[in-house]
């Protein structure tokens, strides 16, 4: 099963961001899970699509699809396509930017132990080349929150922006915006977040996911009660990435242990949390490693994509494509999955929904990957 194609609001951000419409051969695309039909201009839409949507907190794709199938594409067609090489930016806010105290690049991700392995050989490499011991070499782990990424230099609060400039978003420290832990200011860079329990219980009925609490956090003006709200209870908070629960040792021991850290750090906090980073401790061999435009060579996120759910049918009703294809798609009892709401998926064709009786009170597994 597969989300179904954009929603209004989806339609709308697109729109609101001056995107045009994803075009019915980017749909299938995705459907398909392949890039091979897409032309190089198509390609590039449907990945500034994907993009602005996940960051309006409105994903059309799994972050796994995103990168594995569509970026990978790209970087085989055209490595040297800026888009590959640009920080991904937040979401955009009115007013001007300022020059960030140090730059804030993205996270490279892996989605597989033999990618955290080979990172793994090219931080042992570098050591050696310093003349340093591998067997030495330390290893910090930390949560990857899911939230709004921000720099505090303790006099003010920055949005990441494009990695180089921001804009001053200081005002919600004013409305009461706290540090997490009863932590100081001036920490650097983290991730402002709100208490997915909290989120759960009071605000998933207003909102669709906690990404769109994030933004409205930092709202220029007209912040809702509710958010304010929040704040006040200390829901929300600005998460420091220094003082974050971590692991910390050799790296020859991160894959023996790999399963124990992951499993300990992912349920560490009452915070979205979509992975898990790792960075070398060294900061010889961060120098050395230095970055890319875009990321870390020292650091690298691992990321999962196997979040489902079952789900019961509704009904199945036929809808018409943009080409004219008449596609079955199962009305669902809505459910919420990778930050989504899911209400429909189709079912690629009739056959399947004969030859697996989807229909009325059949209940079948979702999979939020495409």
């Amino acid at each position: 099963m597969a989300a179904s194609d954009l929603s209004p609001v989806q339609e709308q951000v697109l729109k609101e961001v001056g995107l045009p419409p994803l075009e019915s051969t980017m749909i299938e695309a995705i459907r398909l899970r392949s890039a091979e039909s897409l032309d190089l201009p198509s390609l590039l839409n449907l990945l500034e699509a994907c993009n602005a949507l996940y960051r309006a907190g409105h994903p059309l794709i799994s972050d796994a699809l995103y990168d594995e199938v569509f970026v990978a594409a790209l970087q085989r067609r055209d490595p040297d396509n800026p888009f590959l090489h640009e920080v991904e930016p937040e979401p955009a806010l009115e007013g001007k930017t300022v020059a960030l105290p140090q730059r804030m690049l993205s996270t490279d991700k892996a989605y597989s132990k033999d990618e955290l392995a080979r990172w793994l050989e090219r931080l042992y490499k570098a050591a050696e080349e310093l003349g340093e011991d591998p067997d030495t070499l330390l290893v910090r782990a930390t949560p990857k929150l899911d939230g709004y990424a921000a720099y505090d230099d303790g006099e003010r609060l920055y949005t990441r922006g494009d990695g180089v400039r921001g804009q001053d978003i200081t005002r919600a420290f004013e409305r009461g915006l706290q540090v997490a832990k009863g932590g100081t200011r001036g920490l650097g860079p983290g991730e402002i977040v709100i208490s997915r329990s909290y989120f759960e219980q009071f605000l998933s009925r207003e909102f669709e996911n906690s990404r769109n609490i994030q933004a409205a956090i930092i709202a220029e003006k007209n912040v809702e009660p509710s958010v304010l709200k929040a704040i006040e209870a200390g829901a929300c908070v600005f998460y420091p990435f220094a003082i974050l629960p971590e692991w910390v040792g050799a790296a020859v021991e991160l894959l023996p242990q790999f399963d124990a850290i992951c499993t300990r750090l992912w349920q560490a906090e009452d915070y979205d949390i979509d992975g898990i980073i790792f960075e070398a401790k060294s900061p010889s061999l961060k120098s050395h490693l230095g970055a890319t435009r875009k990321f870390h060579r020292w650091q690298i996120a691992y990321k999962t994509n196997t979040e489902s759910a079952v789900v019961e049918v509704l009904s199945v009703t036929p809808q018409t494509s943009r080409t004219g294809r008449i596609s079955p798609v199962a009305e669902l009892v809505p459910t919420r999955l990778s930050g989504a709401t899911i209400s429909r998926a189709t079912v690629h064709h009739y056959g399947m929904v004969k030859a697996l009786g989807v229909g009325a009170g059949a209940r079948i597994r979702l999979v939020r990957s495409g």
